[in-house]
């Protein structure tokens, strides 16, 4: 495998949304099947934080934002379009101080360098992971920045062994076109860690397994005190 490019990788994104950003949510909603269902399912409390993992126009972060109060909403996405149409969006939903976006790769999230926290409640890759680069590494660091007690929360593009196999066929070519593709090994990974004691692995197949859902947590430390998470007035875009 080459060595992650951050550069390529902005430069291919930023082609890929700029021309798309004010219109990406309302076509996605045919296709990505489950972001609903993921996001609705996170337990957050007030008081969390969240990191989503390509935010794109922060529709999720929105919408997690408008259910629970007081939540730390954190982003990483590679198109700086992306960023600035989500980031306008938060704000006009007067949900600005409590929003930290970064422009980087899943790849090499620092937790305390990119959004001055330790680590985070949640973790939330919606539709991503299939067309990140290095989708092993980018799992690792996902897992890695998730406090004792936290949960990974996935959604992405499944086998779509439940459908008819010339249908699904096309359907993958056409995905490949935008540099898409079904990542079986992400699934091998969380459950092999979660039998190998590393945390508790939830999964559910979405419409033939069109899509695929995995939530991931992990243990929760010995101790129960909460710790500090963050303060409002130090948030900032």
């Amino acid at each position: 495998m080459s060595p992650l490019d951050p550069g390529a990788v902005f430069a291919r994104m930023e082609r890929m949304y700029r021309p798309q950003r004010a219109i990406y949510d309302l076509t996605r909603r045919f296709y990505l099947l489950g972001r609903d269902r993921l996001v609705d399912g996170v337990p957050a409390r007030p008081g969390d934080r969240v990191l989503e993992i390509g935010c794109g126009t922060g529709r999720n972060l929105l919408r997690l934002g408008r259910r629970v109060p007081d939540l730390l909403l954190c982003g990483v996405d590679p198109a700086a379009s992306m960023l600035a149409f989500a980031r306008r969006r938060l704000e006009r939903a007067n949900l600005g101080g409590r929003v930290r976006l970064v422009h980087g790769v899943a790849e090499r999230i620092e937790p305390e360098r990119d959004f001055g926290v330790a680590a985070f409640d949640h973790v939330i890759a919606s539709f991503c992971l299939s067309m990140i680069p290095e989708p092993l590494t980018a799992l690792e660091r996902a897992l890695s920045v998730l406090a004792p007690g936290g949960t990974l929360h996935v959604v992405d593009f499944g086998s779509m062994s439940g459908w008819p196999s010339p249908l699904a066929a096309a359907l993958r070519a056409w995905l490949a076109l935008f540099g898409v593709h079904h990542r079986p090994e992400l699934r091998a990974e969380l459950r092999r860690r979660a039998a190998h004691g590393e945390g508790r692995l939830e999964e559910r197949e979405i419409a033939g397994a069109y899509a695929e859902l995995a939530r991931f947590s992990r243990p929760r430390a010995t101790s129960s005190a909460r710790p500090v998470a963050w303060t409002p007035s130090a948030a900032a875009c």
